[in-house]
């Protein structure tokens, strides 16, 4: 309680030129002024919330500056390189007291290939430096999250394609385009966090904190549906039987249906979109619970494997209405 007491600050609003005057003030905490190394003249930036709060910002001058930071190369490296870039990090020196081996130089080539616009800029015996190339308002969240609902939904139709067919060599292909879905996962969540850390960043992207919180469990959601049609593809054996084919893809064409719905209703609003997901997801389960139940008793052939395919279309389906439910009406 202390510490979030010491954040809270009543300050009087004080009006000069007397009763005429037209100009108001606040007097600033002196404890913030020097925690922030503030000195008289320096620039901040006063920006008004939706919901009326003004935000004093000092650091919204230097956004546009590089942010740095460093790692140890003998350290985890996978998980500190993700961590500084989803923190925002655009430059990230990669340090070691003994010179860097060519194995551990191609390891980290390989592993900031997961990330979009990470590159190595320059490196010595003991040091790479590894810079993000990318402007977020050159790449705008939205316009990723389309791409990636782009490519999950195609993942999907794919994974049960080849899995109809008993397709090996496509069920691999879409097990290697899950690459692609994580870099823009792993992008997106970087910009939302800008987006929530620094005011500026959020106006120039045009999204507010609380859009950015959606999205982001929106994004998460993608993701997860890339997942399942990985898991999809990863089942893939035999050609599967006709007539269980044929009851699984109406199913599956609906719940690709819900997905593109639900992400549309994302970036426009429409009330009859949200009404058709929720109607279809009711429809849904009660063609998943058919579907257990055929090919529990009438199916031949690998029958987990099927129930497994079955049960991912309803998870895809959940998730696709999840994504409905974080939609609001835009005013």
């Amino acid at each position: 309680m202390d510490g979030f007491q010491a954040m809270v600050n009543i300050r009087t609003l004080q009006q000069t030129g007397g009763k005429n005057g037209k100009s108001f003030l606040i007097i600033l905490p002196k404890e913030w002024i020097s925690r922030q190394k503030l000195k008289k003249g320096d620039p901040i930036v006063v920006a008004e919330r939706e919901d009326g709060c003004l935000i004093i910002d000092p650091r919204l001058p230097k956004t546009k500056e590089t942010r740095s930071t460093s790692i140890a190369m003998e350290s985890n490296l996978r998980w500190s390189i993700t961590s500084k870039y989803l923190l925002g990090f655009d430059e990230i020196l990669v340090e070691s007291q003994e010179p860097i081996t060519s194995t551990q130089r191609q390891e980290l080539k390989k592993i900031i290939k997961r990330f979009v616009a990470l590159e190595v800029t320059d490196e010595n015996e003991n040091q790479i430096i590894v810079q993000c190339l990318v402007d977020p308002t050159t790449l705008p969240v939205k316009k990723a999250m389309k791409r990636m609902h782009i490519i999950a939904s195609r993942m999907l139709k794919e994974a049960l394609k080849a899995y109809f067919l008993g397709d090996n060599e496509n069920a691999e292909a879409v097990i290697n385009q899950d690459e692609e879905v994580d870099r823009l996962f792993f992008l997106i969540v970087r910009e939302l966090r800008s987006a929530i850390q620094y005011s500026k960043m959020s106006e120039e992207m045009g999204i507010t904190p609380v859009e950015a919180l959606d999205l982001r469990l929106a994004t998460q959601y993608i993701e997860r549906i890339a997942d399942l049609a990985v898991d999809i593809a990863s089942r893939t054996s035999e050609k599967v039987e006709q007539s269980l084919v044929d009851q699984i893809q109406p199913v599956a064409d609906m719940v690709r249906e819900m997905l593109s719905k639900s992400v549309t209703n994302l970036f426009r609003f429409d009330s009859e979109k949200v009404a058709w997901v929720i109607n279809a997801e009711r429809s849904l389960i009660d063609d998943i619970t058919r579907l257990r139940n055929e090919t529990l008793t009438k199916i031949k052939g690998d029958a987990p494997s099927h129930l497994y395919v079955i049960d991912s279309l309803l998870r895809i389906g959940e998730a696709s209405k999840d994504i409905a439910d974080l939609a609001l009406p835009q005013d």
